[in-house]
């Protein structure tokens, strides 16, 4: 009996294991959640500014844990809707179309669990943001979303990826 006590937690020790934070594992079930956020995928995907390209890359990263620990969500315009088609460690390069935003680990969390909105992030500072500005300035309703969004995966913030 204590054998296959033993054995069934051992089991579930392991299927339950949670991603660090903004590593790879965690841009994947982002990229997931993405696509199952409506004010995400229907409003960007009908936004003109947003659809002026058909292919826009998000990178982010934790500011305490370094430039060097970047993840990517590739976002495409597919059929009127704004589609993340890659959530994983970054591997391409910005393009004056893309975003880049960062942050300290304690901001992304307050701007995840809604405690403050995008303007006021960026305008104290929260948060950091590279990128065609006049983008997330039509689309702040679906930026907020995103910025709410950073907290529904599971994820262990105690360490860096």
């Amino acid at each position: 009996m204590k054998w296959v006590m033993l054995s069934f937690l051992g089991i579930v020790g392991s299927s339950f294991a949670v991603p660090v934070f903004m590593d790879g594992e965690y841009a994947k079930a982002f990229c997931d959640a993405w696509n199952k956020t409506p004010q995400l995928v229907e409003e960007l995907g009908k936004s003109e500014s947003w659809t002026a390209v058909p292919e826009r890359k998000i990178f982010m990263y934790r500011e305490d844990c370094g430039e060097a620990k970047q993840i990517q969500l590739t976002i495409k315009n597919e059929q009127g809707k704004a589609v993340c088609v890659y959530g994983g460690p970054a591997k391409d390069k910005r393009g004056p179309n893309d975003f880049l935003m960062y942050a300290q680990t304690q901001r992304w969390l307050e701007m995840g669990k809604g405690e403050y909105g995008p303007m006021k992030a960026m305008m104290f500072g929260r948060l950091k943001f590279e990128g065609p500005k006049f983008v997330a300035m039509k689309n702040m309703g679906p930026f907020e979303a995103f910025l709410k969004l950073i907290d529904k995966p599971p994820h262990d913030a105690s360490r860096c990826p």
